[in-house]
């Protein structure tokens, strides 16, 4: 099957569970111009709770039985929702779920790492901030690499060999993607994936130059604008009251969209499924600073500045060419930069009301 692209021709054997499962489009990337647009985690594409939840389950089902202390991590900004839904669903005792963020804190750093290829490089893992959690990653046997996918299993040798000089009694480590087109196998760690496959890639010759800032010009600490842990300095399971964000009856008959922010992602997602498990049709997604272009799967697009206070450029996909009753857009920030316009943006198109998240 040849998916033809702006930026050049993908080709991949077709098979039912990918087709379940992703999309294509094009990046606005030199090194890698084209991407699997997920239909199942809510980013790219608005999809159902229901849909995300199957696909925890699936994932959590392909881990090996096991009574040890285990980590489960997730990997900023794609995987926050994806680590955390596979953590609960494992529904397993000593363990507990964190995951990467591109946000500086002034709490103490566990460790961090680099992605070469991506966007956005920088990761950091923040020490719990609980002494439960502090208690039992001291005692930590099996970590569970959590991701979307997987190209050539690199990053994830380099991030295991910095987990080792940390992690000293960790004997297992497993990386678990959606998809895995790795060919190369690594001692470090074993692969866990619901489709794994190859594809080729020839790519045009086009200019690919942008101007899009991913990584902020002044770092600085956000404790202030983050406060709330929801996954970021390790978590168990969050309990969150949403009678107090939302209306059942006055969302009856209405067709709803549930948006996260950036690397906060499941508890919107746990708004959106309490949406749909009370009978209200609602969607999951969430914006993003990865930059693709409207090609493929990507059929529409918003361009904004971050809600972070960092002025990172952000991007929204597939929305503003839906319709929708209603919006709720989702912050894990206590407040909102001036120069943050995605409302103003997105009312043009929707009713929207913005939501604040506590714990």
């Amino acid at each position: 099957m040849k998916i033809t692209l702006q930026t050049g021709i993908l080709e991949i054997e077709p098979n039912e569970t990918l087709e379940r499962l992703v999309d294509y489009g094009s990046r606005i990337n030199k090194k890698r111009g084209f991407l699997f647009v997920s239909k199942v985690l809510g980013k790219h594409l608005p999809t159902k709770p229901s849909t995300m939840q199957e696909t925890y389950q699936q994932l959590a089902t392909l881990i090996p039985s096991s009574a040890v202390p285990t980590l489960f991590i997730g990997f900023a900004e794609t995987a926050t929702a994806l680590g955390q839904g596979v953590f609960e669903e494992a529904n397993l005792s000593n363990s507990f779920y964190i995951h990467s963020t591109r946000f500086q804190t002034s709490h103490k750093i566990f460790f961090s790492f680099f992605e070469e290829h991506c966007h956005a490089p920088s990761h950091i893992f923040y020490e719990p901030k609980d002494a439960k959690l502090r208690e039992i990653l001291s005692k930590i046997k099996r970590v569970i690499l959590i991701d979307d996918e997987v190209s050539t299993g690199n990053t994830a040798n380099n991030l295991v060999k910095e987990l080792k000089k940390v992690l000293p009694l960790v004997k297992e480590y497993y990386l678990l993607t959606i998809l895995n087109w790795a060919t190369t196998p690594y001692e470090n760690f074993s692969y866990l994936s619901l489709y794994k496959g190859t594809f080729s890639f020839v790519p045009k010759e086009m200019d690919f130059e942008t101007t899009t800032i991913s990584e902020p010009q002044e770092v600085k600490d956000l404790d202030e604008i983050i406060p709330y842990n929801f996954g970021r300095y390790g978590v168990q399971k969050l309990n969150l009251d949403f009678s107090k964000y939302v209306s059942l009856e006055l969302l009856r008959d209405k067709k709803v969209l549930v948006l996260g922010t950036a690397e906060f992602m499941y508890p919107p997602y746990l708004l959106a499924k309490y949406l749909e498990e009370n009978g209200i049709e609602s969607y999951f997604q969430a914006t993003t600073r990865s930059p693709v272009n409207i090609d493929g799967a990507i059929s529409s697009k918003l361009s904004f500045k971050d809600n972070y206070f960092e002025e990172i450029d952000n991007f929204l996909y597939n929305v503003t060419d839906r319709v929708y009753d209603k919006v709720f857009l989702c912050y894990e920030t206590t407040k909102l930069p001036q120069s943050f316009d995605l409302k103003k943006q997105l009312s043009n198109y929707f009713d929207i009301e913005e939501l604040f998240f506590d714990v």
